[in-house]
């Protein structure tokens, strides 16, 4: 591996860390309990173990459950979230082909799904997942119940050959037979070692500038309009950062706001003011970022500096009051660039400052003693004839 353009990395270490994010997505949309996309994942693998389902396409049917439900924070309705699903996760590495997995995520056996596929014209990845997240959708899983596991297992069997196949229910129904399978499906950390015990270990070295294609997505599923990775970059030439510094600092931009994912989406667009409580629970963001990326391998680095994009060199900032001293070159970039980004966006609570009103304020924030004056400056002179204003 070289260690100058390259990081070890797993694909599904890193959803399984990010679900937490999705699971409060999950949480505040449809009223599941936290863990939800493990439990889907627990079921599903469960299910294409017995099919016989081993190594490369047990993994990849692993990251596709884990990422089933990851554009429900910008998705209303299913047709949209399978469509939406499925674009998302375009640029993830999966270790075999597999064809519209999520597109079809929500199909019925009998034809009268979404897309109105029928029968084997349905991926048996899809057939699996829809299986394990309507079951999760439908049922709390999060601690055992006899009826509740009862119920399940009724629902199944009434809906074979109608939502599912008759093959996909006759499986569930042997994995379930098990005491076991219901005892671990309500402690996620049963749910992780099963599933680290089952899979293989396909961790291996990948280019930086992969692992961005794959991280941008959740700066884009956050906010669509963002350009802080596009600042990143230019600001990382200007300074002259090596290809490491400049790709890992742009990896962190990527992804340094997928806390934002846990707070509700209502109350981080709300245009009436915000509360003192509400104030408080989004100055909780960037520890749930650090929660989340501190469990991915290799991360190290770009976890030290996404969860500082609300530090303050006065020690003002949140949510660990960090001061000037605490905070390097990198640091103090993010956060400048991270607070041009803002300024420079439509929001529906204020209008979108130019370049220049952009400047006065954080030259304004600058001689407060908040940010670094000098790479204000520094961002004026390059972003100002920038193709990305």
């Amino acid at each position: 591996m070289d260690k100058k353009t390259q990081i070890l990395f797993n694909l599904n270490n890193f959803l399984l860390a990010s679900s937490l994010s999705f699971d409060y997505v999950l949480k505040n949309k449809k009223q599941v309990s936290l863990g939800y996309l493990k439990r889907v994942t627990y079921i599903g693998l469960n299910i294409a173990l017995k099919l016989g389902i081993t190594g490369k396409e047990l993994a990849d049917l692993c990251s596709y459950c884990l990422s089933s439900n990851i554009a429900l924070y910008i998705s209303e309705d299913e047709k949209s979230l399978c469509e939406e699903s499925s674009k998302l996760i375009e640029n993830f590495e999966f270790l075999t082909k597999q064809q519209d997995v999520l597109l079809y995520q929500k199909e019925h056996f009998d034809g009268t799904g979404i897309f109105n596929k029928l029968g084997e014209e349905i991926p048996l990845f899809s057939q699996i997942i829809f299986l394990s997240s309507t079951l999760n959708e439908k049922f709390d899983f999060s601690s055992f119940n006899e009826n509740t596991k009862q119920n399940a297992i009724n629902f199944v069997i009434k809906n074979e050959n109608i939502l599912f196949s008759k093959k996909i229910v006759n499986i569930f129904l042997e994995v379930s037979s098990s005491i076991v399978f219901w005892l671990d499906l309500e402690d996620e950390n049963d749910i992780l070692m099963f599933i680290y015990n089952t899979l293989e270990d396909f961790t291996a070295p990948m280019n930086f500038e992969n692992i961005l294609k794959i991280t941008q997505f959740i700066s884009k599923l956050e906010n669509p309009n963002t350009k802080l990775v596009d600042y990143v970059d230019l600001m990382s030439d200007y300074y002259g950062f090596d290809h490491k510094d400049k790709y890992t600092l742009k990896i962190a931009a990527s992804i340094c706001k997928i806390g934002k994912l846990v707070i509700k989406k209502e109350l981080l667009e709300k245009k009436e003011p915000l509360t003192q409580n509400e104030i408080e629970k989004i100055k909780t963001y960037p520890y749930y970022t650090k929660k989340i990326l501190s469990n991915i391998i290799g991360f190290n680095d770009i976890m030290q500096w996404a969860i500082k994009i609300q530090e303050r060199l006065d020690a003002s900032g949140y949510i660990y009051s960090l001061d000037a001293k605490s905070l390097s070159l990198k640091d103090r970039l993010l956060i400048n660039l991270s607070i041009y980004d803002a300024l420079r966006q439509d929001k529906t609570y204020r209008k979108k400052y130019s370049h220049k009103e952009t400047i006065e304020i954080m030259t304004e924030e600058a001689k407060s003693g908040k940010i670094d004056e000098s790479i204000v400056k520094n961002i004026d002179e390059i972003l100002y004839n920038s193709n990305t204003l």
